[in-house]
């Protein structure tokens, strides 16, 4: 009977819960309208470059933490305090990623705190989220730390500072009953490659990864941009750590008011379990071809020393987003670059991840996601592969309470070996001070 208790308290909870809110349906907060709307090329001459740059900072979107959207960092957003809290109870098949799992019914309950600061050539954005669950099977309890900073400085109307950085620490095995992180792609949350990310046996995690970029304005059209960053993981359940420092440098002209030219070369140094180097060069475009759609392709030779072991050959990156409609948008992304984030050492990772999300009631939205990665791996490391979905309804009870039901799923592993997992969840997410762009 006790092994029950969790899923009837689920059930009944979510039945009296849509019972109540129905007639309470809110239209002002809850819509799928996009806050930080990109401006169009005819309100401000080409060769301001003021403009230019205040247009920039308006539409930059940063993640939230607690996977409810993106956040708007423009420079016309009031400095304010975000909280909330997220409670999830549902089934999980294999909660800790293990070759002979057993189910169990679980809970999880994942506070959020955040500050923006808004400042005339500043922006400040500072995150974090507590997740902790419990089961009743013989698992552990367990909890998981995530936070970030981003940090957006305009010294002159011509130059801009960015610096972003996330760390997280706990169970690995967390991060798939906890919120997503999304990313933004154009104006769209997306679901990267780290969704689909997960070690058999990793124990604990410590994942921390920051970058800092720098852009000049040489003129209207012309540009520079110089960015470094630096990702370290390492995993209790194995030996060793996986660093990797990359450098990036790009000369950018702008070919029209929706077309956009990059040159550039990149560094890649491995650092930890593997010492080796990975350098290339490439071009990118950008397009927009209207409103709300935003499409982005770059790639190039990539090579690596012969301390690596094996040869990457080339990268590139693929990103699009689009909104169908006023109810409704998608994104895709796609890349092969020298990096593994959660996929321990490794040399380089190719991926894939498209979305569709819409409102499908008045307060109602429904977003699906599909996701593949698999990883290159040093010569006494096994590669790896797997595969990420998930299906969410979300219903706005009101300007500060939603509820969800989620499905997720995955398969993956490395060495010929698999795993897969699954997992059915109802969530209450509650947060009062929302300022976010998109109702997730």
């Amino acid at each position: 009977m006790n092994k029950l208790r969790c899923l009837r308290l689920v059930a009944v909870l979510s039945t009296s819960i849509l019972a109540v809110s129905l007639p309470a349906q809110t239209t002002s907060d809850n819509s799928w309208d996009i806050g930080a709307q990109q401006s169009s090329g005819s309100s401000a001459a080409a060769d301001d470059t003021s403009s230019s740059v205040v247009e920039n900072q308006q539409t930059r979107l940063a993640a939230a933490l607690d996977g409810t959207g993106l956040i708007s960092l423009g420079s016309n957003v009031p400095s304010h305090l975000l909280f909330g809290a997220t409670v999830s109870g549902g089934w999980d098949s294999n909660p800790n990623i293990l070759r002979n799992g057993v189910a169990s019914q679980f809970y999880t309950v994942s506070p959020y705190f955040a500050i923006q600061a808004t400042r005339p050539r500043s922006q400040y954005l500072l995150q974090y989220q507590f997740t902790a669950t419990g089961h009743n099977s013989n698992y552990a309890e367990q909890t998981l730390n995530v936070a970030s900073v981003h940090i957006i400085e305009n010294p002159t109307e011509r130059w801009n500072l960015d610096f972003e950085s996330m760390g997280s620490f706990g169970q690995d095995s967390i991060r798939f009953m906890g919120a997503q992180q999304t990313v933004p792609v154009g104006q769209v949350p997306g679901t990267g490659p780290d969704s689909a990310s997960y070690l058999t046996n990793g124990g604990n995690v410590t994942y921390v990864s920051a970058s800092f970029g720098s852009t000049f304005r040489m003129s209207a059209r012309n540009s520079l941009q110089l960015s470094v960053a630096n990702d370290v993981s390492r995993y209790t359940g194995y030996l060793g750590s996986n660093s990797i420092a990359t450098a990036h440098f790009s000369f950018d002209r702008d070919l029209s008011l929706t077309r956009k030219a990059s040159v550039y070369v990149q560094d890649s140094h491995y650092y930890g379990s593997l010492h080796c180097e990975s350098y290339g060069g490439g071009l990118e475009f950008r397009w927009t071809p209207r409103e709300n759609t935003l499409i982005t392709l770059g790639g190039g030779p990539q090579l690596d020393t012969p301390e690596c072991g094996i040869q990457q050959g080339f990268s590139y990156s693929l990103s699009m987003s689009t909104s169908l409609s006023g109810k409704s948008q998608m994104y895709l992304l796609s890349g092969r670059q020298p990096a593994t984030s959660f996929l321990g050492p490794g040399l380089w990772q190719e991926s894939v991840s498209a979305g569709y999300q819409r409102q499908v009631t008045h307060a109602g939205a429904i977003s699906f996601d599909v996701g593949y990665v698999r990883s290159d791996a040093a010569k006494t490391v096994n590669s790896y592969k797997a595969s990420y979905y998930d299906c969410v309804y979300t219903y706005a009870m009101s300007n500060r309470l939603r509820s969800s039901y989620t499905y997720r799923g995955y398969i993956g592993g490395s060495g010929g070996s698999y795993i897969d997992r699954n997992l059915f969840m109802f969530s209450l997410d509650w947060t009062p001070s929302r300022a976010l762009s998109f109702v997730r």
